[in-house]
């Protein structure tokens, strides 16, 4: 009797422990406490970590889609602190979680004063290929100032164009994507872009 009754809260917690992760209402602002950086290097997570204040947070997911190895989301993201003057950040967070059984993720952010330079880095590094060195491998690389890199390269001269993006400190997660993802990422990004132009 006392195995039945067990067994059946196991399989109580089990099933309302799997309901409340289905609900991922945003996204994720916290890193591990291991990887957080000593200081917030961009606005966002400035005003996110702080103590002792009323935060509000909107977000509108521009998209959601499949790479190699990883699935990506991109939010346009607005925090601000409740209280009448206080400080107001705009921009967009974008995750990575991998594929599989057991998958990381991560995320990073990006202040809206950073998502132009990020614009011309996408469209810079895609149009890289063999001229730009004599040499059989090359690689064109961007980080961001919140940790989302995108890298285009090539190892021999028979493996062909690829590009991958990571994101994260010492839990990378990192997704495989053609230069054609690379301009869907890109476009993507623009709308987030537009988006916040809308309530700047």
């Amino acid at each position: 009797m006392i195995l039945l009754r067990a067994t059946i809260l196991v399989l109580l917690l089990t099933t309302f422990y799997g309901s409340v992760l289905a609900q991922r209402p945003g996204p994720e602002f916290r890193r591990p406490i291991a990887c957080e950086p000593a200081e917030p290097r961009t606005k966002l997570e400035a005003i996110e970590s702080r103590f002792e204040q009323v935060l509000i947070k909107g977000f509108t997911q521009v998209a959601s889609f499949n790479l190699r190895g990883a699935d990506i989301r991109v939010d346009a993201v607005e925090i601000k602190e409740a209280r009448p003057g206080g400080d107001r950040a705009l921009g967009l967070v974008i995750a990575l979680r991998e594929q599989g059984e057991t998958p990381r993720d991560n995320r990073a952010f990006v202040d809206y004063e950073e998502i132009d330079r990020l614009l011309r880095a996408l469209e810079s590094v895609a149009k890289v290929n063999e001229s730009v060195t004599k040499l059989v491998g090359f690689e064109a690389r961007y980080r961001t100032v919140g940790d989302l890199e995108v890298r285009v390269f090539r190892q021999s001269r028979a493996s062909g164009t690829a590009a991958s993006i990571t994101i994260g400190i010492c839990d990378r997660v990192t997704g495989l994507l053609t230069i054609d993802e690379m301009d869907r990422l890109r476009a993507h990004i623009v709308e987030a872009k537009t988006r916040l132009d809308e309530i700047k």
